[in-house]
């Protein structure tokens, strides 16, 4: 016999040592033992689509490099900075004003106050990029860029990477929403200018429900996780709720002989981020049953 036919769980009656409320821990009131041949579904699952556009520590960053025009390499400078943005929800408009305002910020001196000029695309859904001095060029490194190390020359000029150390895994950047992706990043100057591509606002396409408890590492994941046992579209805007139910018969999990008493679940993007949802809390069921035939 199985304990019961359906756990629910929230998010706000986590334990005390749970992370926040897209990393928990749920404690049972009792513990369940589970006989052979029992599977789970995941079902009635609603998360809040309460997290950024950018967030702090999971897309906030552009690794920038600028130079000048200057030929004689021991006069031509090599400065790399990280700019960071601040959190929060943008539309195109107030993204773009936020890069550039950032940009002018992080590479501003007493002789040259403003470094960039901004263009707006709005039918497309773009913005451009320029230096406000003809004699400035800069680069926003590309996901290719961060991963194999800008060239360490360019003729006799010292042109690698000069600023913070950073980890290409955990980098951090807004590459995915700019669509600033492939191959080495040229520099752009007066003339040609940086140009995004379609802004894409929403970086979460679907979420991954992850539980190391539940998961018995039959699934796996585009990074090759073991532990996801959900995967969630994200079919909503900002404020509105997410609610996901069981989609097919055999979307079940093999419980069998498992002992349940404090289970943990993790919120998580496509990258294996956790998402944050700033307080904002989940709930889900589980729904057991016995498998007709012994579970292979």
């Amino acid at each position: 016999m199985l304990p019961c036919k359906k756990i629910y769980i929230d998010s706000k009656f986590k334990t005390s040592d749970s992370k926040s409320t897209s990393d928990f821990k749920f404690e049972l009131k009792e513990t369940m033992l589970l006989p052979s041949n029992s599977i789970a579904y995941i079902d009635n699952i609603t998360i809040p689509h309460s997290w950024y556009s950018v967030e702090a520590g999971v897309n906030d960053k552009l690794y920038v490099q600028m130079t000048t025009t200057e030929t004689d390499p021991a006069l031509k400078p090599n400065i790399c900075k990280i700019v960071q943005l601040a959190p929060g929800n943008y539309h195109i408009t107030s993204l773009a004003n936020e890069v550039v305002d950032k940009l002018n910020a992080a590479f501003a001196t007493g002789t040259i106050p403003t470094h960039f000029s901004l263009t707006m695309n709005l039918p497309e859904n773009k913005f451009t990029l320029a230096p406000a001095v003809s004699t400035l060029v800069f680069k926003i490194l590309t996901d290719y860029d961060l991963k194999n190390g800008l060239p360490s020359a360019i003729g006799p000029w010292n042109s690698s990477w000069t600023g913070p150390a950073f980890n290409y895994e955990t980098s951090e950047d807004i590459n995915e929403m700019i669509n600033n992706f492939d191959g080495p990043s040229p520099f752009s100057n007066s003339v040609i200018h940086f140009k995004t591509s379609y802004v894409d606002l929403q970086y979460v396409k679907n979420i991954y429900l992850h539980s190391p408890n539940l998961s018995t590492f039959s699934t796996v994941g585009v990074l090759g996780e073991r532990t996801v046992i959900k995967k969630i579209p994200v079919n909503v805007g900002n404020n509105e709720l997410i609610i996901d139910s069981i989609t097919s018969s055999s979307d079940w999990l093999d419980v069998s002989r498992m002992t349940l008493k404090t289970i943990q679940f993790q919120i998580k993007n496509v990258k294996g981020q956790i998402i944050p949802l700033h307080n904002a809390h989940v709930s889900l069921s589980i729904v057991f049953d016995k498998y007709r035939t012994s579970v292979e």
